[in-house]
């Protein structure tokens, strides 16, 4: 007998943010990625996540986006 099933919920969520250093006046940009999936295993609801965050700074990317004329002024 099989206790184990395909989980019946899948997403994924990815965030983007772009942050100023208050103290450094540095920008920070920030992408979060997470995953929940939801199954039944043996009668019980099991959840599993994962989360990454990539941080970067943001000066040279807006630099080489401008010299392309990039959409617009965040």
């Amino acid at each position: 007998m099989n206790t184990t099933t395909a989980p019946f919920h899948s997403s994924t969520r990815t965030a983007v943010s772009l942050n100023t250093d208050a103290a450094t006046g540095q920008r920070v940009q920030t992408m979060t990625t997470s995953r929940l999936e939801l199954a039944w295993v043996a009668g019980e609801l099991r959840i599993a996540c994962k989360a990454s965050r990539v941080q970067m700074s943001a000066t040279r990317g807006w630099q080489q986006a401008d010299a392309r004329g990039a959409r617009g002024n965040l």
